[in-house]
């Protein structure tokens, strides 16, 4: 059974779920409302494969860059990543939606790089609600 856009809405809303993973079958349209009725109900959005596909560790690291820049760092690093998340995301009214919308790719090159990521998101929500009561969801169409 297909999910509504608001069902999908309230998982993400859900403090419990740090990822939100969608059936594939999900329709395109559906998908594409997504980030609007995120961003109503007060989320930050940054989809990840919006422009392109992410075939590997150092395309999904420059596609971070694009949200937070890592300052002074020669390698960029997943820890690296998740301070400077944490860093950015507590002045969003309710947090931020990270979508990505075909993993699949950097899931066949690299899984690691795609758990190490998602762990990192984990960590950030976990952290981000304990001490400010706002989400930090991985959304993944997957």
């Amino acid at each position: 059974m297909i999910p509504t856009l608001e069902q999908i809405v309230s998982r993400v809303d859900d403090p419990e779920t740090p990822v939100v993973w969608l059936d594939p079958a999900i329709p395109d349209e559906l998908w594409a409302a997504l980030p609007a009725a995120l961003r109503a109900h007060g989320f930050e959005v940054f989809h990840i494969d919006a422009l392109a596909e992410v075939p590997d560790r150092d395309s999904l690291m420059a596609r971070f860059d694009q949200l937070a820049p890592i300052p002074g760092q020669a390698t960029r690093d997943f820890e690296s990543l998740r301070i400077c998340l944490m860093r950015m995301a507590t002045g969003q009214p309710r947090g931020w939606a990270v979508l990505f919308s075909n993993p699949g790719p950097l899931r066949h090159s690299d899984e690691a790089a795609f758990e190490e990521l998602m762990e990192a998101l984990e960590m950030v929500h976990e952290s981000l609600y304990e001490i400010h009561a706002k989400s930090f969801k991985f959304v993944v169409r997957d």
